[in-house]
């Protein structure tokens, strides 16, 4: 339906409301360890109590990059994760080691049905970074990726004050996302 939505020009349909994101990372971080119990997954987060976001959708975009750092890490290194406040910009990233990613990869990562490494044994449609690229577009905000033979860092940031995610009148706001 996500797909679907931002090929169509509807773009993604957030629900904004005052959250606490940090508690809402922290659930993430905690159904991924779940899953991963041999992950170690670091988290440093410096958050205030409430930000104007649809913390579903966001939950949905950490998940996709915590998920991929699992996945496409080394598993004798942690996934870590920080967030906090720069200048009045929430900033998200979530880093592992590896093996580097391309520039010709890293220019086509957020292309729907479009994957970074395409071994056998791995699952999915290529999907969910350009879903998370679009939940960050829909609250004004975008992911930029760096990736090098130390580490792979995606990082979402965001307008945590005026120039973010507009405030909704009734509860729900639909913020046309273009598809770059």
């Amino acid at each position: 339906m996500d797909l679907a939505r931002a090929r169509m020009g509807g773009g993604i349909t957030l629900d904004l409301a005052e959250d606490d994101l940090g508690l809402t990372l922290r659930h993430v971080v905690e159904e991924l360890q779940l899953a991963h119990p041999d992950r170690e997954i670091a988290v440093s987060l410096d958050l205030p109590p409430a930000l104007a976001v649809d913390k579903l959708r966001l939950a949905q975009l950490f998940s996709n990059l915590v998920s991929n750092a699992i996945t496409h890490g080394v598993e004798t290194e942690p996934v870590r994760i920080v967030a906090g406040l720069n200048g009045g910009v929430l900033e998200v990233s979530v880093a592992n080691g590896g093996q580097p990613i391309s520039e010709e990869t890293i220019a086509r990562l957020f292309q729907p049905f479009r994957r970074g490494d395409l071994r056998p044994s791995m699952q999915g449609l290529g999907l969910g970074l350009f879903i998370a690229s679009e939940i960050a577009t829909a609250h004004g905000g975008k992911i930029e990726v760096n990736s090098d033979e130390v580490e792979t860092r995606f990082t979402f940031r965001m307008p945590s004050g005026p120039g973010g995610p507009e405030r909704p009148q009734h509860g729900t706001s639909q913020i046309k996302s273009v598809i770059e």
